[in-house]
């Protein structure tokens, strides 16, 4: 019985509790002495300490419910990343420059993996965050590996800011919008004509296809303009893009390394938690209340 008349309680303290985080403001309940005891102007002293006893523990009973409450909705805010063990085993590093900044960045990738989760990083950003791209879910996040910890980018967002990825291809070999222009003994020069500017494309003369294709999945991930590839791409690692406007450089990039790792960056996704901000409160109080009835009714 005691357990059936309290659960109604932590129901309305847990909604009050939503309420003040969708608003931003703190939820304090209202605990005063007018509430829970009645004013007698003839109590002795005396009573009128017990009466303030009282009021502060039934505010301190109510604001250890609050924080527990807080808890466990913080917990139902977020998810792991998944159940699998994410592996990579090979790290590319580029310099990005455009919008009037430059960017060291770094991507890991996988040749063997035939389902790759991509991950990318600035490196000279403000923060150790990498970015984490699940193309099969259309799902990217941002992941601190040293807390373990993250959050999942809103959909729309995500889309917007084109950290969902960019729709670069390779041309067919028969395409002829790319022209060869220069080469040395270590690269190939190509440019091609587009809308409004030209491409400058520089490409290593040894074949190796993991990295070709390493260089092509990262630059598809970034906030960039697509771009159609030559054929050749595929084969050759891209070592330098650049693309040209009115205005000068619009964006471009270059493979300053591409290695081996000496062990294998492995990631336990089940062991990240991520927070979900499409995760709304109205579903946050629903799952909650069912998880309450439910261990209620097992106790």
């Amino acid at each position: 019985m005691k357990r059936t008349a309290t659960f109604p309680l932590l129901a309305v303290i847990l909604m009050d509790l939503l309420c003040s985080d969708a608003t931003g403001q703190a939820s304090v309940p209202d605990t005063s002495a007018a509430t829970l005891t009645a004013s007698d102007t003839t109590t002795v002293q005396s009573t009128e300490v017990a009466d303030t006893t009282v009021v502060d523990s039934a505010r301190l009973a109510q604001m250890a419910i609050q924080a527990e409450l807080s808890r466990e909705v913080a917990a139902l805010s977020r998810t792991n990343l998944g159940s699998e063990q994410l592996t990579w085993t090979h790290v590319a590093h580029f310099n990005l420059e455009g919008a009037g900044r430059a960017q060291k960045r770094a991507g890991w990738n996988n040749p063997k993996a035939t389902d790759t989760r991509y991950r990318w990083q600035v490196i000279n950003g403000p923060s150790d965050d990498v970015f984490y791209l699940d193309p099969a879910q259309g799902r990217a996040a941002t992941i601190n590996l040293q807390s373990l910890q993250g959050n999942f980018i809103p959909a729309s967002i995500a889309a917007k800011a084109g950290f969902t990825g960019n729709q670069s291809q390779f041309l067919s070999k028969k395409s002829d919008a790319w022209k060869q222009v220069g080469s040395t003994d270590s690269t190939t020069v190509w440019t091609a004509s587009i809308e409004g500017g030209s491409l400058q494309l520089t490409l290593r003369t040894e074949k190796d296809a993991d990295q070709a294709q390493a260089v092509y999945e990262w630059m598809r991930l970034q906030p960039l303009e697509s771009v159609d590839l030559p054929h050749a791409a595929q084969k050759y690692p891209i070592q330098a893009l650049e693309r040209t406007d009115a205005q000068g450089t619009a964006f471009a990039f270059e493979v300053t390394g591409w290695e081996a790792l000496e062990a294998a960056l492995e990631v336990d996704a089940s062991q990240l938690s991520i927070k979900d901000p499409e995760r709304d409160l109205k579903t946050i109080a629903k799952e909650w209340a069912a998880e309450k009835k439910a261990n209620s009714g097992q106790e």
